[in-house]
């Protein structure tokens, strides 16, 4: 059964696996952090776990929103990694948006993005109160297209014009919450 969980000790081992899986076959559309987030893991877990508390404080540093991570897994199986940010800034209504995320790649092009989305934005609806998440993704990067694409059509919203950010061309999609 799929599900999102919180970071925790009892999970540490499969997750820096996948996290590591990820960092070991990169490709240009992996979320930054990824690489930063599996060293500081394998250093200081304890800190790693105090940092995700942090993150979803309120009181953020100029420039951040609060955050929440949350973390894939199909039964047993880490699956992937999604951040979702609790509201926007003006940078993230340009990029970034409300939602990024990261499937670990021996579990790619199994539906997992399309699946876990769908339990991210019931998560948004619940927790935040959101009624619509606005997500992006590079217009290079087909495969993360079509799940937003997919998932906005079965759930409603909308398309945001195309436009460059920091060099690169983002696709982005506001869609709705609701089941």
């Amino acid at each position: 059964m799929l599900k999102l969980i919180e970071p925790s000790a009892s999970c540490f081992e499969e997750i820096k696996a996948g996290l590591a899986e990820i960092k070991n076959n990169r490709t240009p559309y992996d979320i930054h952090a990824v690489e930063r987030l599996v060293e500081y893991m394998d250093r200081n877990f304890e800190g790693y776990m105090d940092y995700l508390d942090k993150c979803r404080s309120p009181e953020q540093p100029e420039g951040r929103v609060p955050s929440t991570t949350l973390f894939l897994y199909d039964d047993d199986r880490f699956i992937g990694v999604y951040c979702i940010r609790h509201y926007l800034n003006d940078n993230l209504k340009k990029a970034g948006g409300h939602i990024a995320y990261q499937i670990i790649p021996s579990e790619r092009r199994k539906g997992y993005v399309k699946a876990g989305l769908k339990l991210v934005l019931k998560w948004c609806r619940e927790n935040l109160g959101l009624k619509e998440a606005l997500l992006f993704c590079n217009a290079k990067n087909i495969a993360s297209d079509r799940a937003m694409t997919s998932v906005m059509e079965e759930m409603g919203g909308r398309r945001v014009p195309d436009h460059v950010y920091e060099n690169a061309l983002e696709r982005g999609v506001w869609i709705k919450t609701r089941d």
